[in-house]
């Protein structure tokens, strides 16, 4: 009986320790996604004959919105991206029109880049995929993702690597149906904005299918504050963002 009583407690005392998958996800996510704020994003798009160098203004309430204005080169100017959960809406100035991107356009590469429109929200790995605890170290925490049923993905299942002190994401990896890595992203640096909270500003994502396909962001220029609803109204589409 006291041998009994020994393996329950040392049972319960792992349950306790381990980290709760779930929880873990939900605050990478949210270093992922940053806090409201207004901010400069630099996106390099590099493929093995060219690259190209876009300057985009991105203004996010930390959660669910975003506005992603191309401010250059001069030729994709005004071109403007406004994500609502799940709704995307892009504006092409040279049709004038504001036009809603369809579910499966979702999954298409934004601006030429190795970066998906459905990364753009920020939420599709807590949403659409059931997180399970792989590996727990003293440094990281290796999360696998699978997707609910009927998940609108393409993805098989996705890795996520967490930095275990802070809870800050390291490095994601996409696989196939068939389990084969398709598409990596690896954060390469975050500042504390304030103490105990991080933003990404650098980080790049790399096509494993395509050798010398990649893409690098960096973000300079931030300014963390509430950001005011008009700025993800679909009028800001045109006339963009000042507050």
């Amino acid at each position: 009986m006291k041998q009994y009583l020994t393996i329950l407690l040392l049972l319960a005392t792992t349950a306790l320790a381990s980290p709760d998958p779930r929880a873990i996800l939900h605050q990478a996510l949210n270093r992922l996604r940053g806090p409201a704020m207004t901010a400069t994003y630099t996106l390099v798009v590099e493929r093995p004959d060219r690259s190209k160098t876009y300057e985009l203004r991105v203004v996010s309430d930390g959660d669910r919105k975003a506005l992603i204005r191309v401010i250059l080169p001069k030729r994709d100017a005004g071109q403007a991206f406004l994500t609502i959960g799940d709704d995307i809406w892009v504006y092409n100035p040279r049709l004038g029109r504001v036009l809603r991107l369809p579910p499966s356009g979702r999954n298409s590469r934004f601006l030429g880049s190795d970066v998906s429109y459905a990364d753009l929200s920020g939420r599709d790995l807590e949403d659409y995929y059931q997180p399970q605890t792989r590996d727990v170290n003293e440094d990281a925490i290796l999360l696998e993702l699978t997707p609910k049923p009927h998940a609108p993905t393409p993805w098989g299942k996705v890795t996520l690597a967490v930095e275990k002190k802070r809870v800050l994401p390291q490095k994601i990896v996409y696989y196939d149906q068939r389990g084969n890595p398709v598409k990596e992203v690896v954060i390469g640096g975050f500042a504390e904005y304030a103490p105990g909270r991080y933003l990404i500003t650098t980080s790049k994502v790399r096509d494993l299918l395509n050798q010398g396909w990649r893409t690098r962001f960096e973000v300079s220029d931030w300014k963390v504050g509430p950001v005011p609803d008009g700025c993800f109204a679909q009028s800001a589409l045109e006339r963009g963002c000042r507050y």
